[in-house]
């Protein structure tokens, strides 16, 4: 482990620096380049700051989210956005879960299109509309970011019983 060190200076004193050290000028002159000379090789380090990267995956990984819990929430998003739509667009309940559907998933037909019978405050409409759009994208891209986690480390974990993979633990103790 190393402490860490602070930048060191020449260790000429100030009165004695060489030539010009008796005028008041030079002098001062030359206090403001012994200043200069830094040791650059000693910077701070800090060996403490950095977590290994195995204990760092050991924290984030032993609490994984429920695969239910994100399929949950993003077919209550869904339904939810279907509701809102069907009274704000008078759309079917059912048209409109499928418009949240087809929207959210980026395929877009383009057969709903929001804010078109709408006669009054049609920028509000399509501010609403956008939020929801833009909230239940990012819910989407981090339910599957999670889904896939969890997949992942399960296929990992079978491959680990049936001898595929070989565990950490068995590397570390070589």
């Amino acid at each position: 482990m190393m402490r860490p060190m602070a930048h060191r200076y020449s260790n000429r004193s100030p009165g004695t620096s060489g030539a010009g050290s008796g005028s008041g000028g030079s002098n001062r002159l030359s206090r403001l380049t012994e200043q200069e000379e830094i040791d650059y090789d000693d910077d701070y380090v800090y060996e403490d700051d950095y977590i290994d990267s195995e204990e760092e995956e050991d924290v984030h990984h032993n609490k994984p989210v429920p695969i239910w819990l994100s399929i949950l929430l993003v077919v209550g998003y869904i339904f939810g956005g279907a509701f809102l739509f069907s009274g704000w667009e008078q759309w079917s309940f059912l048209d409109s879960a499928y418009f949240c559907f087809i929207t959210l998933t980026t395929i877009g037909f383009g057969d709903f299109v929001p804010a078109q019978n709408v006669k009054e405050n049609v920028e509000i409409s399509i501010a609403l509309c956008s939020l929801y759009l833009l909230f239940g994208i990012a819910l989407l891209a981090m339910s599957f970011n999670l889904v896939q986690e969890e997949v992942i480390n399960s296929v990992k974990s079978v491959a680990k019983r049936l001898g595929i993979i070989k565990d950490d633990d068995d590397e570390d103790d070589r």
